[in-house]
């Protein structure tokens, strides 16, 4: 009977061939897919934030974060199922550059297009989102979830956010390898579900998600009856400070430098070094 999953082994060195395709895709196309890997992680984005809007006086904050997670892992059902490509999987580039099959320029430049077409597809999402009224929904409570939880995001010290980062693209990066794996559609679901439903539940920082999170915030406390339910519910908060330096400073830089180490450090690096080293040295 055959079969319906590579070994650990046998993944990581499909893992060469992957990188070799992902850097050789015309810029168009790799701009197009990321495009799309931003607008999918941005629409779980905004389906956690719905589904939570209302839930913690009722469930708590701990079953609540659960339920976020668990809505939002058809992120990356939808890229590595559906197809794109998102640059907290492509850290994984990693384990050709140590290979020495992928040059340091190809996968530098595949992850700068790759990031920008992730922001693209992200704000992208945001404009729907703002044009669509959906914020508005429930008495603004929508909208200001949304500006709650990118406040919270914009706050953490830059020690924090960065381990939250690397906590999170542990986890996804370990999606990517599980879904690599599977050999049914089935399989690839449930495996890349899993992790992505751990890294929400448990706090993590993507960066992916964060240039839709926090810009949907940004936005959104824009709307008078949503910063009036935001101020009602948090009267010790200073909306002023969710800003684009915050964001930038505060969130993106350090979450995009921790999701790089872990992605490509504590799973390329490792997987690489446990399964292809020592068969290249043969």
């Amino acid at each position: 009977m055959a079969k319906n999953f590579l070994t650990p082994a046998e993944t990581a060195q499909a893992f060469i061939g992957i990188g070799d395709y992902k850097t050789k895709m015309p810029v168009p196309r790799i701009i197009v897919s990321s495009f799309l890997a931003g607008a999918y992680i941005a629409f779980a984005a905004q389906l956690m934030t719905t589904v939570t809007h209302d839930m913690v006086g009722y469930f708590g904050v701990g079953f609540s974060s659960f339920i976020g997670g668990c809505v939002f892992g058809i992120a990356l059902v939808l890229v590595l199922v559906a197809g794109s490509d998102l640059f907290t999987g492509n850290c994984l580039l990693s384990m050709g550059w140590l290979n020495r099959s992928l040059t340091t320029k190809q996968v530098l430049n595949n992850w700068m297009i790759v990031y920008l077409g992730n922001f693209i597809g992200s704000l992208f999402l945001v404009w729907m989102m703002y044009s669509s009224s959906i914020w508005d929904g429930h008495g603004s409570q929508i909208g200001a979830q949304a500006v709650a939880i990118a406040y919270k995001k914009t706050h953490l010290t830059f020690m924090e956010a960065f381990v939250r980062g690397m906590g999170c693209n542990w986890l996804v990066c370990l999606a990517v390898v599980i879904v690599a794996a599977g050999q049914d559609t089935m399989g690839k679901i449930l495996g890349a579900w899993f992790p992505v439903m751990a890294f929400i539940a448990s706090g993590f920082e993507h960066c992916v998600a964060n240039m839709f999170i926090i810009p949907a915030g940004l936005v959104a406390k824009m709307d008078l009856s949503i910063a009036n339910v935001v101020m009602s519910n948090h009267p010790a908060w200073d909306l002023s400070t969710l800003n684009l330096h915050t964001f930038i400073m505060n969130n993106l830089i350090p979450v995009t430098l921790g999701n790089i180490v872990s992605g490509a450090g504590l799973v390329g690096g490792i997987y690489w070094y446990l399964y292809v080293k020592d068969v290249k040295a043969k």
